[in-house]
């Protein structure tokens, strides 16, 4: 909370932000996009003022504090220790950069109705493989879901309200869509972040169940994964068959989107989502402040 002269500087600065000279709005923007989230309740007021020129002002300057408001809720999820983050949560925080007014609710509705509707087709007698061929069927031949070979580089393969909608996506976002499917259902469906490629594992001691979402769930053996890796011109490893945990997931998606920005020249949006790959890569650094 802002103390009482914080209180009285934030209502000073609102009252500016109409004013006629450009370079007193300039400096009061700045100001109150430094004081940040303390900021927040009075322009989401201003925001809502019958002068036009305020009510513009204020909803600049809050699409300007959103990022430093989303690296302090990255912050909070961070704090969790070791890998025991909520990748939920990470993700929508992830699709909340692209798309601000994005509801976590609308996601976990769709989720969750994708499960109920699962469930009852997965039979207690099934093996493994079968319940990934069922998990597959209902997936990516029922329901449509694909990769997004057309448009592979589009950031919005990446913000879960997107791959949801569109019903496409690139393997590690369609590989969540799996594992967040099948945690509703208690299925040990796990993300492999094999290089270049990214795909899932049914994982139980009787044997691992590869399968590779981007493909429409298409099961791989360990020879096939081993050809996945080599076809990129990499030596393969056992090491990379192993589980990625949910911070290594949530921190190679916003990889892929600086990415997708690079290409684009948007760096103000790569130096933003860099920001939360530090703020994720070093969980008991807690005390840093976001830029």
């Amino acid at each position: 909370m802002s103390s009482s002269p914080d209180k009285t500087k934030i209502t000073s600065l609102i009252r500016l932000m109409d004013d006629r000279d450009e370079s007193i709005r300039n400096s009061v923007k700045a100001q109150l996009v430094k004081i940040g989230e303390d900021s927040i309740p009075f322009l989401e007021m201003a925001a809502r003022d019958e002068d036009l020129l305020k009510r513009s002002q204020a909803q600049v300057i809050l699409k300007e504090i959103f990022p430093i408001q989303l690296g302090s809720k990255f912050r909070r999820l961070s704090q969790k220790l070791g890998d025991n983050l909520d990748l939920e949560e990470g993700i929508c925080l992830l699709t909340q950069f692209g798309y601000p007014e994005f509801e976590h609710e609308n996601a976990k509705s769709v989720l969750d109705s994708l499960a109920s509707e699962l469930a009852p087709r997965l039979l207690p007698h099934f093996k493994p493989i079968e319940i990934v061929r069922e998990l597959n069927k209902f997936l990516f031949q029922e329901k449509g879901f694909s990769g997004n070979e057309k448009n592979y580089f589009s950031g919005d393969n990446s913000f879960l309200n997107k791959v949801l909608s569109n019903k496409t996506g690139i393997p590690i976002s369609l590989s969540v869509l799996c594992i967040l499917i099948g945690k509703r259902l208690d299925l040990p469906i796990v993300g492999v972040g094999m290089p270049c490629h990214f795909i899932a594992k049914y994982d139980v001691l009787s044997g691992p169940v590869y399968f590779d979402p981007f493909n429409k769930g298409r099961i791989l053996s360990y020879r096939q994964c081993v050809e996945l890796v080599e076809g990129f011109g990499l030596k393969f490893e056992d090491h990379f068959l192993t589980q990625s945990g949910n911070r290594e997931i949530l921190i190679r998606m916003i990889n892929n989107l600086i990415m997708v920005y690079k290409q684009s020249n948007k760096d103000k949006q790569m130096d933003q989502l860099t920001q939360y790959v530090e703020i994720l890569s070093k969980p008991n650094n807690n005390a840093s402040t976001y830029r």
